[in-house]
């Protein structure tokens, strides 16, 4: 992987920044690991706390167990007949297709970042990091995807990683190389989700 060539500015990496669910076996140094954290401690928290903390997971046997705990999860979720998937069409439908299959291979990931607050109840103040992580990750070449479903095993990953019982378990981050293409991502217009002074179609 070319550095020179796979480093993009801000407003480019917000542009073309989208869930990599495909990823080279390649390892990722650690002063770049190292980078994309520095930049997600840089964003701003209530009160300024700084709730947030980070396991970087690169140990391969550590990786398979979280990549086995994801993907029970993954298929619990979707065969929960309470849950209902027929209602997805066309991309929705794609999308979650391309997640299941993702289940069966996040363990393969070459970095795994689990995100943790110190703060229970204020986990929201804590995303504001990870899309500063999202962001610089794939300023530096790197493809993530923002995940969730390790919290519903939230115990077996506090095993796994030794994550204390008073620290809130927010989201999981995998984060490599693509094999995929960055963007153009497939986003609304800003005229049809941006609107000045009242909501479009009120009352003046």
């Amino acid at each position: 992987m070319n550095q020179a060539t796979a480093e993009v500015g801000v407003f480019e990496a917000m542009h073309t920044q989208r869930a990599v669910r495909r990823y080279l076996p390649d390892t990722v140094p650690d002063e770049l690991i190292t980078k994309v954290l520095d930049a997600a401690i840089r964003a701003p928290s209530a009160i300024n706390g700084q709730f947030a903390r980070f396991v970087v997971v690169t140990d391969p046997e550590k990786r398979r167990q979280l990549g086995e705990l994801y993907l029970d999860a993954q298929q619990q979720s979707y065969n929960n007949p309470a849950g209902g998937t027929e209602w997805l069409r066309g991309q929705e439908a794609e999308i979650v297709e391309k997640a299941a299959k993702f289940a069966g291979e996040v363990g393969d990931v070459p970095v795994f970042i689990m995100v943790c607050s110190t703060q229970r109840g204020v986990s929201h103040s804590v995303y504001p990091a990870v899309q500063n992580l999202l962001v610089a990750a794939r300023s530096l070449g790197l493809g993530t995807v923002l995940t969730t479903l390790h919290t519903f095993r939230a115990d077996e990953v506090r095993a796994v990683l030794d994550i204390p019982e008073d620290v809130h378990i927010v989201c999981g981050i995998p984060m490599g190389w693509p094999a995929v293409p960055f963007g153009p991502v497939r986003r609304r217009p800003l005229s049809e989700v941006a609107y000045w002074n009242q909501w479009e179609g009120s009352d003046e």
